[in-house]
């Protein structure tokens, strides 16, 4: 019986994703990503493609660039 409890908990454990995974706003209006496991931060960048116009980018990263603005919470870079 101990066996058999004992399986039961291993593959509870190998089936569950028990990491965490962070999510982040998308570049697409109201889209939300699902981070990759190496991603740990959100970001969000100003582009400037046409004087009169601007993009902001949005999604998941490893680490912060230049000019972009990171935050490591669920949803922070509205």
């Amino acid at each position: 019986m101990k066996t058999l409890l004992l399986t039961l908990v291993v593959v509870t454990i190998v089936c569950l994703d028990l990491g965490y995974t962070l999510k982040c706003h998308t570049t697409q209006f109201r889209n939300i990503e699902t981070c990759q496991k190496w991603e740990t931060v959100c970001f969000q960048r100003a582009v400037k493609p046409h004087p009169s116009s601007m993009i902001v980018l949005r999604g998941c990263t490893s680490s912060c660039g230049k000019g972009e603005t990171c935050c490591a919470t669920d949803l922070c870079n509205r």
